[in-house]
C-alpha cells in the first residue's frame, strides 16, 4: 500500500466519510478531528482566484487563520466543488501547512474577503507548481476521498471485520 493510501486510510478511521454522501457533514467531521472550524467560501469568478499568488488558474485556495480555515473555490458543478474542497482538505490533513505560502501581505485576498485581516492570517498555502510532491499527494487524497464517497456502503463480514479492519467502512 502507498504511503498516501496508508495515510488516508489512517484519517478516514478517525473521520467518517458519510453515506450517502454529504459534503457538509464531512468538513463539519474534519473540523471537529482538527478542533477547529471550517468555513467554505464559494467564488463566483475562477479568475479572482488566479489573482491571489497560486499559478495562472486555481479552482481552490485554503487560509489557515489563527482560529479557524478557510477554503476559497470556484467550481463548475457540485461535483467539481466537492473534489476541490476534498484536494484543499487533504492539504490539512497531510500536514501542508508548515511554511510554504505566500505572506499575507502579498495577496490580493482582501478584495474577496475585506473583513479577513493580515493579522488573522497564520498562513495561505500558495502554489505554483503543481507538480510537487504536496500537490500530487493532496490530489491523490481528494481522488481517494471521492470514490470512496461514491462507493456503496459495504457491510463486511465478520472475517473481513477482523483482518480487513482499515479496508471498509
Amino acid at each position: 500500500m502507498s504511503d498516501i493510501a496508508s495515510r488516508f486510510a489512517k484519517l478516514m478511521r478517525h473521520i467518517e466519510i458519510p453515506y450517502p454522501w454529504d459534503r457538509d457533514i464531512f468538513v463539519d467531521a474534519v473540523a471537529q478531528y482538527r478542533g477547529r472550524p471550517i468555513l467554505l467560501h464559494p467564488v463566483d469568478d475562477p479568475e479572482t482566484l488566479s489573482g491571489v499568488g497560486c499559478g495562472t488558474t486555481i479552482s481552490g485556495l485554503w487560509i489557515k487563520t489563527t482560529d479557524s480555515d478557510i477554503v476559497m473555490y470556484s467550481a463548475d458543478t457540485e461535483w467539481h466543488a466537492d473534489h476541490v474542497i476534498a484536494h484543499e482538505i487533504g492539504h490539512m490533513l497531510l500536514g501542508h501547512d508548515e511554511p510554504d505560502g505566500i505572506p499575507a501581505d502579498r495577496l490580493s485576498l482582501y478584495s474577496l474577503m475585506p473583513a479577513l485581516s493580515a493579522d488573522a492570517i497564520h498562513n495561505v498555502l500558495g502554489r505554483n507548481d503543481y507538480s510537487s510532491e504536496r500537490e500530487i499527494s493532496a490530489e491523490t487524497f481528494a481522488d481517494m476521498l471521492m470514490v470512496e464517497a461514491t462507493l456503496p456502503r459495504r457491510r463486511p463480514s465478520v472475517t473481513r471485520r477482523i483482518f480487513f479492519r482499515a479496508r471498509h467502512r
